[in-house]
């Protein structure tokens, strides 16, 4: 058997500490608030956030402690009251994301349903770009796909070492939505860098990353391309 490094220990530890942390201080996602004060009163720091076109969606983000443990949820509203909590899908809580690092509503041109983007982030800086859909009372992913920390699948064109390591450089990926000349729907086009070392940590010169999501209209989602290096 191998011996626990340093990093490994450290990690174990900080995902004992998070999952201690969730179970007494995490927010009880059973419990509809009656009213936007409530969440104002019930949480240490809350950010709202209105839909573009339907000013009766709102989303919130409820921040336990900053860079570390935070929950967004959706409300449709009337007024100050609160309606109801739109609901994530079940597979999702087992994959989210411990805070969340931006979120915004966007239009697509593909779909009238107000759509949100949200970037999250685990306690070790890797995070996830997910698009969602609002259908129903439900929240419908369009997207998932890694914008930040540590980038697990690097293929060959971007030259990692075997056992190297690759990290996208900075907060996250860019993300910007274009309608190329002649195509119909909205794609979703990520640009950066990816920060690469070699086995024994050796800083090797960073690669440039793009990648474009194009839209499936038979699946009614977003399906992202192999990423490129220019």
């Amino acid at each position: 058997m191998f011996a626990p490094t340093s990093m490994l220990l450290r990690a174990t530890i900080i995902a004992l500490f998070a999952s201690a942390l969730i179970a007494v201080d995490g927010p009880d996602t059973t419990k509809v608030p009656k009213t936007l004060a409530e969440i104002v009163g019930s949480t240490p720091s809350a950010t709202f956030v209105r839909c573009l076109d339907h000013h009766d969606i709102v989303a919130v983000y409820c921040e336990r402690e900053p860079q570390w443990s935070g929950r967004l949820f959706i409300y449709q509203r009337s007024g100050e009251d609160i309606d109801w909590q739109y609901s994530y899908p079940d597979s999702y809580e087992e994959f989210r994301g411990h805070y969340v690092v931006r979120f915004r509503w966007i239009p697509l041109k593909q779909t009238m349903k107000p759509v949100l983007e949200v970037i999250e982030s685990t306690y070790m800086g890797n995070g996830s770009l997910r698009v969602w859909e609002l259908d129903g009372r439900t929240l419908r992913l369009l997207l998932e796909t890694t914008v930040r920390g540590r980038y697990w699948d690097a293929s060959a064109v971007f030259a990692v070492p075997e056992h190297g390591e690759a990290r996208f450089d900075g907060d996250h990926l860019a993300v910007e939505y274009q309608r190329p000349s002649g195509e119909e729907f909205d794609s979703i086009h990520l640009s950066g860098s990816i920060q690469i070392t070699d086995i024994e940590g050796r800083a090797i010169p960073s690669r440039k990353y793009e990648q474009v999501c194009r839209w499936d209209p038979a699946k009614r989602v977003f399906v992202a391309q192999a990423p490129t290096s220019p």
